[in-house]
């Protein structure tokens, strides 16, 4: 009998990314990485892949072959990787459900400032007098769900930029710069150094009858824009300073998230010449805009 079977097991962040591919190689038809600790990661830097330091890993199997059969397979391969981790004498078996839709059911839609985030594939009538953003999540970073996202979302409700360039650094999954197009920004440009997060976004600007150039970092132009918006996180916000100075327009916005309330003082001093509008903070999470001096 054909039965969705789970395995977990628990290791050191090092040995995550091997015994994936063991799992994988021993048929897994997925492979869930989660927190095994208290090591919470939150906004990486972009293009970075960081584990925990303990991680526990659960492979979902579906198949035929007896727990005995998977759980020697998956032994034979840790022998030879050279891993002293004891597998459990079963698997656990789960509940039939409809694994895709309940997959699908977690991401909800959510009312952020003016917009409306959806999943395409969701029905739900969309609330009066707020902005549709359609959005695939799973491609890249960024559903809209965390606090400095919401926080971009806002500061774009508050200032439309409505017939204005815009680059949105670090583009990840592309909601923030749909949701400049979705105001009516007259070009948008997505710059991200992850190959995948450039295709997520032409995917979900197309969701949105929109069209955004995509960049990697080596082709950036001299151009200026009229806002500047970065969601990234502190260290880059910090040294890349004079490349999101530059890519602003004199009298052009910039806006920065992705930085702890206390890491504020630390990325304003990056900025000499921008003049700051007061700190927008949530959940411990802070969002800079301010003014190139013309």
């Amino acid at each position: 009998m054909t039965r969705f079977r789970q395995l977990t097991i628990s290791a050191t962040g090092d040995q995550a990314e091997l015994l994936e591919e063991l799992f994988l190689l021993a048929d897994a038809k997925a492979v869930t990485l989660v927190d095994d600790g208290n090591s919470p990661i939150f906004e990486p830097p972009m293009g970075s892949h960081p584990v925990w330091q303990q991680t526990k890993l659960q492979g979902l199997f579906y198949d035929q072959r007896p727990d005995a059969k998977i759980l020697g397979d998956l032994a034979t391969y840790f022998e030879r990787a050279n891993i002293l981790i004891e597998l459990p004498k079963e698997l656990t078996v789960l509940a039939d459900q409809d694994w895709v839709r309940l997959s699908l059911d977690q991401f909800k839609p959510i009312k952020i400032g003016g917009f409306w985030v959806k999943p395409t594939w969701n029905d739900e009538p969309t609330p009066q007098d707020l902005t549709i953003l359609n959005l695939d999540p799973g491609l890249a970073f960024g559903t809209g769900m965390h606090p400095t996202t919401q926080l971009c979302l806002e500061w774009f409700s508050a200032n439309p930029p409505s017939f204005q360039t815009v680059m949105d650094f670090g583009c990840g999954s592309g909601i923030l710069g749909i949701a400049a197009g979705c105001l009516g920004a007259s070009q948008i440009t997505g710059l991200d150094i992850d190959p995948q997060a450039l295709i997520a976004t032409k995917h979900n600007a197309k969701l949105n009858h929109l069209v955004i150039e995509t960049l990697l970092p080596d082709q950036t132009s001299s151009r200026t824009f009229d806002v500047v918006i970065a969601n990234i996180h502190v260290n880059p916000l910090t040294e890349l300073a004079r490349t999101l100075t530059e890519l602003t327009r004199p009298g052009g916005k910039i806006v920065m998230a992705g930085l702890l309330d206390e890491q504020a003082p630390q990325v304003k001093a990056a900025y000499p010449a921008i003049t700051f509008d007061v700190d927008q903070s949530r959940e411990g999470w802070t969002l800079l805009s301010g003014t190139k001096t013309e």
